[in-house]
C-alpha cells in the first residue's frame, strides 16, 4: 500500500461527474425514510462506476488496487465505499447498532477508493472505528472525527504503518504502538492481503530488489579498486533498476522499499528514500 494522491485540481470530467454526484447526494438527504433513501442509492448505483471516473482513478495510482498494489491489467476495477453506504458491521461481524450505513457519502468522491473485485468483496461492509462515541449516526455528525480500524491509502500516518517479510507477508511495522498493529491485523485480514499467490509475488519483488542492490554494491567497489569504467557503469544500470522498482508507478513499490529499508545500510535507506518520492 502506498500514499494515493487526490489532485488538488481535478480534471473537466470528474467536475462534471461530481456536479451529477451533488445532485443524486441531495436527492438522498430529501427523501424521509431509511429505505427510499438506499432506493435512491440502487437506482444511481451506475454513476459510481462511470468509465470516467474509474479510470481516472485508477491512473491516479498508476492503474494499481489501492490496497494490494497490483496491477489492474484486465481485471474488473471495483469502486470501494471506504465508509459503507447502506449498514456498517463491527470487528467482530455483527451490524452496528442503530447505524444506517453513511448514506450520505455515497456518491461523495473523498469515500471511494480502488480495489479488486475479491478484496471488495472480503472488506464488505465492515467499518469499525476505534471509538464508537465518535461515530457519524447523521450527515450533521463530523465523520472526519472518526478513528477507522481500517488503514486509508490517503492517509499517509496509516500507510506507513504496513510493512511486510521477507517472505512477501505483510506484518505491522516494527516498534509501532498495540492500537497500530491491531488496525494493520484487521486491515490485512479483511482486505484479503495476506493471500498466498500475493506473498509469493512480493517475495520475488522482495528477492529481486535485495539481489539488484547487492551487484549494485560489489560493482560499484570493483569499480573504485580497479578503475574500471564498465564496472561503474553496472553499477548505474543496478542502481536505475533498484529505482525502478522503487518508484510508485512499479507494482509492488512499497515491497520494494520495505526490502531496502529493513537493511542495516544508509546508502539503501537513501536509494528508498529518494526513489520513493517519485
Amino acid at each position: 500500500m502506498i500514499k494515493v494522491e487526490l489532485p488538488a485540481v481535478l480534471p473537466a470530467e470528474i467536475i462534471a461527474w461530481q456536479e451529477r454526484a451533488q445532485e443524486i447526494s441531495q436527492e438522498i438527504l430529501q427523501a424521509q425514510t431509511l429505505q427510499e433513501k438506499r432506493d435512491i442509492i440502487d437506482r444511481y448505483q451506475r454513476h459510481w462506476r462511470k468509465p470516467e471516473l474509474v479510470n481516472w482513478l485508477s491512473d491516479i495510482n498508476f492503474e494499481k488496487c489501492w490496497f494490494t498494489e497490483t496491477k489492474f491489467g484486465g481485471d474488473y476495477q471495483e469502486v470501494e465505499h471506504f465508509r459503507p453506504k447502506k449498514g456498517t458491521k463491527e470487528a467482530d461481524g455483527t451490524a452496528c447498532a442503530n447505524h444506517p450505513g453513511y448514506y450520505w457519502l455515497a456518491f461523495d468522491l473523498s469515500n471511494y477508493r480502488l480495489c479488486k473485485r475479491r478484496t471488495n468483496a472480503k472488506k464488505g461492509t465492515f467499518f469499525p472505528i476505534l471509538d464508537n462515541r465518535l461515530r457519524a449516526n447523521q450527515p450533521q455528525h463530523s465523520w472526519r472525527d472518526e478513528r477507522p480500524l481500517f488503514l486509508d491509502p490517503l492517509k499517509d500516518a496509516d500507510v506507513i504503518l504496513l510493512s511486510f517479510n521477507d517472505n512477501g507477508a505483510p506484518v505491522p511495522q516494527e516498534g509501532i504502538h498495540q492500537v497500530d498493529q491491531d488496525r494493520v491485523n484487521f486491515t490485512i485480514e479483511k482486505y484479503f492481503l495476506d493471500e498466498r499467490i500475493l506473498n509469493k509475488r512480493r517475495a520475488e519483488t522482495w528477492s529481486t530488489v535485495r539481489c539488484l542492490y547487492n551487484e549494485y554494491l560489489n560493482a560499484s567497489m570493483e569499480a573504485n579498486d580497479q578503475g574500471s569504467v564498465a564496472k561503474a557503469t553496472e553499477a548505474e544500470q543496478k542502481l536505475i533498476q533498484v529505482k525502478d522498482m522503487c518508484r510508485k508507478n512499479a507494482e509492488f513499490s512499497s515491497v520494494a522499499i520495505e526490502s531496502l529499508m529493513k537493511l542495516p545500510d544508509r546508502t539503501a535507506w537513501t536509494i528508498a528514500s529518494r526513489a520513493s518520492a517519485t
